[in-house]
């Protein structure tokens, strides 16, 4: 029996065959390696686009659109908690904190305008002629707030993870080109 510096019995081994179901779940359902099936990104849809990302592949999402996606479920987190609203489907618990301390107010207040503002940079980027066609508020509310894998939205969903990424400075905003014909307007 192997055991620690201190003489405790050591649990290092089970620890790392703990998850073995669901790590041979990921494996198969998946298709990952059993190095990927371990990352714990491999848990949700939008770690999954991210591996696939760093694989090279043009089906992934990039590390600061991921660093995006995980910023705004944050922020969706902290509204959902500001507004009390009841999370019955992932918790079955009521609403945010009950006892109301001093400066709780001023957090949720802070908390609000941070995701109404995110919002507005993705109804921002949504309204661009360029992206006229896409529908990144289903991308956003299918594939990163629900988990769900939907393929064909994955496009629209890199557009409204750059649009929060540019709001929250964790991508850098790229240089829009005026047309010709505009600038003569």
């Amino acid at each position: 029996m192997k055991r620690t510096k201190s003489g405790a019995i050591s649990r290092a081994a089970g620890a790392y065959n703990e998850n073995a179901d669901a790590i041979a779940l990921r494996m198969r359902v998946f298709g990952l390696s059993e190095k990927d099936a371990r990352d714990q990104k491999a848990a949700t849809f939008i770690g999954r686009l991210c591996m696939a990302g760093r694989r090279n592949t043009t089906d992934g999402i990039t590390e600061a659109q991921y660093e995006a996606a995980t910023e705004y479920l944050a922020a969706y987190a902290n509204f959902q908690k500001a507004v009390k609203s009841p999370n019955a489907l992932r918790t079955g618990s009521g609403g945010g904190d009950q006892g109301e301390s001093a400066d709780y107010d001023s957090r949720c207040r802070r908390w609000v305008q941070k995701f109404e503002a995110i919002q507005a940079a993705v109804q921002q980027e949504q309204g661009f002629h360029e992206n006229r066609g896409s529908n990144m508020w289903a991308a956003i509310d299918y594939l990163l707030i629900r988990d769900e894998q939907h393929s064909h939205m994955i496009g629209d969903l890199r557009l409204a993870l750059n649009a929060v990424g540019h709001h929250l400075g964790i991508i850098q905003r790229p240089k829009r080109r005026i047309v010709e014909s505009a600038k003569a307007a």
